[in-house]
């Protein structure tokens, strides 16, 4: 009997202690990837005194911390270059409390909330992985000018193969010097005879429409043959010789579709002249 009690004494003592002994609540460790821009500001507020710590890695002399004394309601982080830090963030507070990740972007004063955490009372270990990426840009910032069409004509001529260009180098100079001596000769064959009207200048306009489109179409010809058999010396030696040449790709679909494309532009601008404005001179037949 004495024994029976002396057990039940002890389990109550335990029992008590255990009561007595206080309960801790479990901790989170909650992770984010929060993306930004740069310039932009990684805000964490919360509405207690609840940020005990705060530990930072990543190029810190590029950025720009809140100097807060802690425990405190919020930190900030911040730079100008292109950075990916890693923040970790301790909050308790005995009482319930709010905290919340916001973007702040002060060139547009406006704020983004990207979560936020209702914590009943206890601790919460936060770690945030933030990205500064460079802002995507909204245009030119200096006027246009002869600098940037140089530029842009710069970039525009590198998308075509450097044959390409000297053919059509080649080519423009070549019928461009044989047009010129052909609608020179026909005016003054016209002035001369007297049998045909003069050339003026919508009829000079229609005659270059139609130097432009030949230029196009021999090089449209010329080009569209040089691939091909590039294309047919390579399938030759490939399945009837046996033999894997290694030469220059001179295949350029853009610059075959483009010709295409602007000799239909100008073959249209002509029948337009023809047409509409009848600017085509009379001929002999």
């Amino acid at each position: 009997m004495k024994k029976r009690i002396g057990v039940l004494a002890v389990l109550m003592i335990t029992a008590m202690a255990l009561l007595a002994s206080p309960v801790y609540s479990a901790t989170m460790n909650p992770q984010e990837n929060v993306n930004l821009y740069t310039g932009n500001k990684l805000i964490i507020d919360s509405n207690q005194p609840s940020i005990k710590s705060v530990v930072v890695r990543g190029n810190l002399t590029a950025a720009t911390l809140s100097n807060n004394a802690y425990p405190s309601k919020n930190f900030t982080l911040t730079t100008n270059s292109t950075q990916l830090y890693t923040v970790d963030l301790l909050l308790s507070y005995q009482a319930p409390y709010t905290s919340e990740i916001v973007i702040s972007d002060p060139s547009s004063g406006s704020k983004t909330q990207y979560t936020s955490y209702f914590v009943s009372g206890g601790d919460l270990n936060l770690t945030i992985f933030a990205s500064f990426q460079a802002a995507p840009s909204t245009g030119p910032s200096t006027p246009l000018g002869w600098a940037s069409f140089y530029g842009w004509v710069s970039q525009f001529g590198g998308a075509f193969p450097f044959w390409i260009k000297i053919l059509y180098a080649v080519l423009g100079a070549q019928f461009a010097l044989v047009g010129y001596r052909w609608i020179k000769f026909e005016d003054e064959r016209r002035r001369i005879e007297g049998h045909l009207p003069p050339l003026d200048r919508g009829n000079k306009v229609y005659l270059w429409t139609e130097v432009v489109f030949r230029t196009l179409v021999a090089g449209f010809a010329i080009s569209l043959a040089v691939m091909i058999g590039e294309v047919l010396v390579l399938l030759i030696a490939q399945y009837l010789l046996f033999v894997n040449l290694d030469l220059v790709s001179l295949i350029d679909f853009f610059s075959i579709f483009f010709v295409a494309a602007l000799g239909t532009l100008v073959y249209l601008t002509r029948e337009g002249l023809e047409r509409i404005f009848d600017l085509k001179p009379i001929m002999e037949d």
